[in-house]
């Protein structure tokens, strides 16, 4: 079955692409293509937050995005003629200190489940599959994009509501069944409105999940997580700063991690997607052992005629 749903994710995306090349005869050499060519036809919507150092893109107890120049085009020294910019030839680098949870992230299984044998509680063998190990057709597929916008600032401070069961049931009666390789994408708004420079990105997760005076994002129940993952859906996303309610997410976490679900945090401009007819791509960092990546996620949207 997860060959059969790779190979379905993967015939997607040619799908897609193939949509947008021009038609040529069979009898005939195909021509060199323009990569730009395969996105013809399509628009490609970035649901990536920015990060810098003045951004909420950390968690709220976690240390901030850091980063420093390590080398500039040419020498630099400050007012006392000390070298505080290393040139070691004509180009610009620089070096981040960053949790691998930062920004626009995914959760991998290894995230919550410990390794197996470890004799940790909720042990098992998903607590293996870190994001190198992670099956990269699964990151990709049809967006299901259900907007949950009414239910965000809705809960007490400290607490996020629930994106419960009848939700998902109104979305399936007026868009149809969420089928298996779907990708779930929770719209609330939440980044759009709270991704803001600090002190105003405090908003983001700070306020809800430290100083407790701010109602979180909405959140998936756990009851939600085992339904989707019944219906076949291996990966998701949400636009707030985690899968799980900011009151405590590691029952919504383990609901899906332990099946082996990924799914993509902090993603923003979700608004822009309709609830069908989407394809969603993320692809993050790949470093042995890890437990999620800084992610690039985006859409590729058919253009409107």
């Amino acid at each position: 079955m997860q060959t059969m749903s790779r190979k379905l994710a993967l015939v997607a995306l040619v799908f897609l692409l193939a949509c947008a090349r021009s038609p040529q005869s069979s009898s005939q050499p195909a021509a060199a293509t323009n990569p730009a060519d395969l996105f013809m036809g399509h628009d490609v919507v970035d649901l990536t937050v920015t990060l810098a150092e003045n951004m909420p893109g950390h968690w709220g107890t976690s240390p901030p995005f850091q980063r420093w120049t390590y080398n500039w085009f040419s020498q630099k020294k400050d007012e006392y003629g000390n070298n505080y910019m290393m040139s070691e030839g004509p180009y610009f680098g620089q070096r981040y200190l960053v949790d691998e949870h930062t920004g626009t992230q995914t959760d991998f299984p290894a995230h919550f489940v410990p390794p197996p044998n470890s004799g940790l509680e909720h042990a098992g063998p998903m607590g293996e599959v870190t994001g190198d190990k992670y099956p990269l057709d699964r990151m990709m597929g049809p967006a299901v994009v259900i907007d949950v916008t009414a239910l965000r600032d809705k809960a007490e401070p400290g607490k996020s509501a629930a994106i419960g069961m009848g939700v998902i049931q109104a979305w399936e009666q007026q868009h149809g069944e969420i089928k298996p390789n779907d990708v779930v994408l929770f719209y609330s708004g939440y980044s759009d409105a709270y991704y803001k420079p600090l002190p105003e990105g405090l908003r983001m997760t700070y306020e809800p999940v430290v100083a407790k005076t701010k109602p979180g994002w909405p959140a998936p129940t756990v009851e939600v997580m085992q339904h989707l993952r019944k219906r076949g859906v291996w990966h998701m996303g949400t636009d707030g700063a985690s899968m799980g309610p900011c009151e405590g997410g590691q029952a919504v976490h383990l609901a899906g991690l332990k099946e082996g679900m990924s799914w993509e945090e902090m993603l923003t401009g979700l608004g822009q997607l309709p609830p069908r007819g989407a394809f969603y791509v993320a692809l993050g960092a790949k470093v042995r052992g890890q437990s999620g990546a800084i992610t690039r996620a985006v859409a590729f949207m058919p253009k409107k005629q």
